[in-house]
């Protein structure tokens, strides 16, 4: 296993230019992970991006509105010699592919933002590039494009530019490089911050709003001293916990239940991390392990997955514990 710098990264792929290249992403591919592969596959000669089951509707939206034409299906070609894995960086994130990957004999690289695993792959012809500092995989990809000189088409950038918006929350987690990307994205792919929000958010469906403010109105709203916390299930546990923050809470978790597994979604204002000294995606590793999965992502932003659904409550007892934990002690050291 070898850690990469940018750089090396770029170094990397430029080198392997014409290898059979399967470019993916985590399961559930949302348009970080889904536009990040798109582009990075077209940088090789020989490249096919799939999906380990299927992607989100707004990354599909996505797709159709830029005018990606390829059907991204979720077959692992059996002649690859590298795989890509973009917006993860665990094999256990991928889903039916992570078995397959066990059985694979090529490289595998690694590309991510989110916080560090607790344990690496092993193996000699395994890469990472893992880098909080960006606040989007996409961000990774469209450095790693300009240092090889590849030129964007409208495309490309479009994509791109919605993987740095998706993971930018709104831009709630935006850093100065998060605003120069987002001007130059928009400048080469004719698209304005608007249009993006426009075929996005005022397309929701009238059933996913009823249930999002159903879900809302279930949860567990607890004030610990200066701070809102709210909590409970979801049917979409990430789109509520979203909502929950944009409503005025500071920090919000929600699990939701599906047929094979329990997610965890968790969220907190932008520079509580900081304050509470807390970091989600560390509070998620041990999350995941609560719920027999895993967990992990970003300080103010985090999830957890795994296939223990009778221990969802004790999961979001654990996640709610932690942060108030914090919000406690900060409070106390003020005192």
């Amino acid at each position: 296993m070898r850690r990469l710098d940018l750089d090396e990264l770029c170094s990397f792929i430029e080198n392997s230019r014409g290898k059979k290249t399967l470019c993916t992403f985590h399961t559930v591919g949302d348009r970080d992970g889904v536009s990040s592969a798109v582009v990075t596959s077209s940088l090789f000669e020989s490249a096919v991006v799939r999906t380990p089951d299927f992607v989100t509707s707004n990354a599909r939206r996505m797709l159709e509105h830029a005018g990606y034409a390829q059907k991204i299906g979720s077959s692992f070609p059996a002649d690859v010699e590298l795989v890509i894995v973009h917006d993860a960086n665990k094999p256990d994130s991928l889903g039916p592919f992570s078995s397959r990957l066990e059985r694979f004999d090529g490289e595998l690289l690694f590309i991510d933002h989110h916080v560090e695993p607790a344990r690496y792959v092993d193996g000699k012809d395994t890469y990472y590039f893992n880098d909080e500092s960006y606040n989007s995989t996409a961000s990774i990809v469209y450095e790693v494009t300009k240092k090889l000189g590849k030129q964007l088409s409208r495309l490309d950038a479009e994509l791109l530019l919605n993987g740095v918006i998706a993971d930018s929350a709104d831009f709630e987690n935006a850093t100065a490089q998060t605003f120069r990307q987002v001007s130059e994205l928009t400048e080469i792919s004719k698209v304005n911050y608007f249009e993006i929000a426009e075929y996005f958010h005022y397309r929701i469906p009238a059933k996913n709003r009823f249930q999002l403010i159903e879900d809302l109105s279930k949860s567990t709203v607890r004030l610990e001293g200066d701070y809102v916390i709210v909590f409970g299930e979801a049917e979409r546990a990430n789109v509520v916990a979203d909502a929950a923050l944009k409503l005025g809470a500071d920090a919000a978790v929600f699990f939701a239940i599906h047929e094979r597994e329990i997610s965890l979604s968790a969220r907190m204002r932008s520079t509580l991390d900081t304050k509470f000294s807390l970091h989600l995606g560390k509070v998620m590793q041990g999350a995941g392990s609560i719920i027999g999965g895993n967990g992990g992502g970003h300080p103010c932003a985090a999830g957890a997955y795994g296939p223990r659904k009778e221990q969802a409550e004790k999961a979001l007892d654990y996640v709610v514990g932690q942060i108030e934990k914090a919000m406690d002690k900060t409070g106390t050291e003020a005192l």
